[in-house]
């Protein structure tokens, strides 16, 4: 399975949905695609975020669900599902912005063992002031390589997973 589906090339193998092209190797290509975007995307942002003073992308991902967020809260397991983290990486990753002051862990009033990360209003204004930048970033590295239709169908499809 591996062989044939290394036959081709990522793009093929997507942009030829054909009888002789498996649906294991759409899939594996479709894998290739993805992991190649997502680096591709991480290797110019944070080194970029680094030069510019402003937080990184493993930063941004937990503060902007909790901007988002009613109460600018949500519970650790909501917010593990919201950032892509896993639980323990999410700890980890909260310890570091409380200390920072930019979280703070509130307890729930009616069960002691369940807890929330708050955004503070510190985290809030690092997460303000990096917003353009990363915005800016994303812009320069995905949606102007892209039409705005294929903006749009990419948004979509992704959206869906």
């Amino acid at each position: 399975m591996i062989a044939v589906a290394m036959t081709s090339t990522p793009s093929t193998a997507l942009a030829e949905p054909s009888s002789s092209v498996s649906a294991d190797a759409q899939a594996l290509a479709l894998w290739q695609a993805l992991a190649a975007a997502h680096a591709t995307l991480i290797e110019h942002l944070d080194p970029e975020a680094d030069a510019c003073a402003v937080i990184g992308t493993d930063t941004v991902a937990v503060l902007l669900p909790l901007s988002l967020a009613d109460d600018q809260r949500l519970r650790m397991h909501e917010l593990a599902d919201r950032s892509h983290l896993t639980r323990s990486g999410l700890t980890r990753r909260v310890d570091r912005l409380v200390a920072d002051g930019w979280v703070e862990r509130v307890y729930c009033d009616t069960d002691r063992r369940g807890a929330y990360a708050q955004l503070t209003a510190r985290g809030a204004a690092e997460l303000e002031r990096a917003l353009p930048y990363h915005v800016g970033a994303i812009e320069r590295h995905l949606v102007d390589r892209l039409a705005s239709d294929e903006l749009a169908t990419l948004t979509r499809l992704l959206s869906r997973i």
